[in-house]
């Protein structure tokens, strides 16, 4: 095998190894190529190839992202922007007995960077209140348990208890710098053994040196565009995108932060416009991140002129006309979108805000005979209000079908990536439309290629009385049964043991016992029955359930009657009609669509007067 090769395969096997079991890639190394300079390189690539397993292993932000306390010897960190629960990742753990009681003390990494602070507790999935000692004073764990919460900020933040009754195993070194944690105590009373170990999390606000370009300080905020640029510039190996100084325009993110801080109503108030509350582990591609940030605010990004841009959802003025004069080839306006694009029904899920669990998003829907469905996971948003209005700004977008390819001259230079612009052409009715640049390319011979989407105010227009409560859902119509559809059996023609088993009055149907074949193949015996209390001068249909053994008599066309005629254990007898208070009978009742002949054999109508 040569060198090279036999290189390959031993970073392949010892990949395999640090990331299953870390502790023996070491020695593995050292023994398969021996010299230093060569296990030396080899490491290097090992650290690259780890590190690309560990990213492909790694998820991305999801609501199904549950929070919890977990063991591992090798995980990645957390990020928390705005305010979510949080468990962590255990990193220490002692037991002591004092003054005969015994105790347990447990340390949870929860970020890896400073934090804001908590404000709220969960011992399991139940709050619980803390006093200014961290001392639980409800729930289960009552005056047996303690909590606290250090920030990660550069002093020693353990309490005392840590420092002098866990044998020197937790000192004043163990300050974790910029890891916010949790510090957990419990007495182990015969109540405590018998809850159990709970999950220990905690609701709090997050990353607290975001910075702001509007006031040129950092500290804490939700507002999604400084929370996505805080990321963007974090470095690559601590979880962020890792872009360059001179990729964000601060201008730029000014700009975009004010849309964010916006007040728009809901029921009952308002909210501002985009707010993230984020909860990121460090290590997931940072493209799929970043696409999940703009997804949370119905936006678009792009990289223009080496700045990368996000736009959140809102609409923005023409600020430049195309002119016919300045093309330079023939434009294309396709027909229509394509089909994954188009979407008559939009649903999604996010985080609701009181235990932090995935929750639906009402749907969003316009009528359409020709359903078509999309679904957005919206892991940064904790208001059901806010994921309303994102939902739908992605409905509108895939109801506006006019996109256009624009080749342009030099002129083409002067427009930017998300400008909108209108066409100065009077072809195809185009020149009516606001257009927003979604592509923009560069030719050899400095022509631009510029490609448009149709952008409106209404794609984002939302008033408090369009919103629906969450578990809300729109009215249904229900279905009337069609033709061989229906799921209740029927009798076979000719196989009834009384060719006409039911007569009527005004008020009652009589039913004379008989037997009949069903299309199963089964034969079976009906007993007679009185029904009364009926309608006079109406239609019922008869049936007979399986399970109850017992007859069904409902009024024809109701939803009743059509939940019986659907329903698999009924057998349909026969639709008979109640006399009128003079003594006649209503004209024939009309089949429903599909069913076939009258009598017993179709199943419909064999209506009987009284002989």
């Amino acid at each position: 095998m040569g060198k090279v090769v036999k290189a390959v395969a031993v970073i392949a096997v010892a990949a395999a190894i640090a990331y299953f079991a870390p502790q023996l890639a070491p020695a593995f190394l050292t023994a398969a190529i021996g010299s230093t300079a060569a296990t030396a390189a080899v490491a290097a690539a090992l650290t690259l190839a780890v590190g690309a397993v560990t990213s492909a292993l790694t998820p991305r932000p999801s609501t199904n992202a549950a929070p919890s306390v977990f063991r591992q010897s090798v995980a990645n960190s957390f990020i928390v922007y705005g305010k979510r629960r949080v468990g962590g990742l255990l990193v220490f753990f002692h037991p002591a007995k004092i003054n005969g009681n015994n105790y347990r003390y447990f340390v949870i990494a929860v970020a890896g960077h400073r934090c804001k602070g908590v404000l709220r507790w969960f011992l399991n999935d139940e709050v619980v209140t803390v006093n200014a000692q961290g001392l639980v004073t409800s729930g289960a764990y009552k005056n047996r348990a303690w909590l606290w919460f250090g920030r990660g900020t550069d002093g020693n933040e353990a309490p005392n208890v840590f420092l002098t009754e866990t044998s020197g195993k937790w000192t004043t070194a163990h300050a974790g710098k910029g890891v916010a944690k949790i510090y957990a105590q419990f007495q182990m009373t015969d109540e405590v053994v018998q809850a159990g170990m709970p999950n220990i999390t905690a609701e709090i606000e997050g990353k607290d040196d975001i910075y702001d370009p509007r006031t040129d300080a950092r500290g804490y905020t939700r507002n999604a565009i400084l929370i996505f640029y805080d990321w963007l510039a974090m470095a690559r190996e601590v979880g962020g995108f890792g872009a360059y100084e001179d990729e964000i325009d601060w201008d730029w993110v000014s700009a975009q932060a004010n849309v964010c801080d916006e007040l728009v109503p809901i029921p009952g108030g308002q909210e501002l416009r985009y707010e993230f509350d984020s909860y990121i582990t460090a290590g997931a591609a940072p493209s799929e991140v970043r696409d999940t940030f703009v997804t949370c605010c119905a936006g678009t990004f792009t990289y223009s002129n080496g700045k990368m841009l996000l736009r959140p959802g809102y609409y923005v003025p023409p600020s430049a006309t195309l002119s016919e004069a300045d093309l330079a080839g023939p434009i294309t306006v396709p027909a229509l979108r394509a089909g994954d694009e188009i979407a008559t029904e939009v649903a999604g899920t996010y985080v609701e805000p009181e235990r932090y669990q995935a929750a639906d998003v009402p749907t969003r829907s316009v009528p359409s005979d020709d359903v078509r469905q999309q679904a957005f996971d919206l892991p940064h948003i904790t208001s059901p209000y806010r994921g309303q209005r994102i939902l739908e700004a992605y409905l509108r977008k895939s109801q506006a079908e006019r996109r256009v390819s624009w080749p342009m001259n030099i002129m083409g230079i002067g427009i930017s990536a998300l400008d909108t612009v209108q066409l100065g052409t009077p072809r195809y009715g185009l020149s009516n439309y606001a257009f927003q640049v979604t592509g923009w390319g560069l030719a050899p011979d400095f022509s631009v290629s510029l490609q448009l989407e149709e952008h409106n105010p209404e794609m984002f227009d939302f008033t408090a009385d369009m919103y629906r409560q969450p578990g809300e859902t729109p009215d249904l119509v229900r279905a009337e049964p069609i033709g061989d559809a229906r799921a209740a059996h029927q009798i076979i023609s000719g196989t009834q043991s009384v060719t006409y088993p039911i007569t009527s009055d005004d008020d009652s149907v009589t039913i004379a016992a008989f037997d009949a074949t069903i299309d199963t193949g089964a034969r079976i015996s009906f007993p007679a029955h009185v029904r009364s209390g009926l309608v006079a001068s109406s239609t019922y249909v008869v049936l007979w359930s399986l399970t109850a053994n017992a007859y069904v008599v409902e009024v024809s066309g109701s939803s009743a009657a059509n939940d019986a005629l659907a329903d698999g254990s009924n057998v349909i007898v026969q639709y008979v009609s109640t006399a009128a208070a003079d003594g006649t009978y209503p004209s024939s009742p009309t089949p429903p669509g599909g069913w076939g002949g009258g009598g017993y054999g179709g199943g419909g109508p064999g209506q009987q007067q009284q002989q």
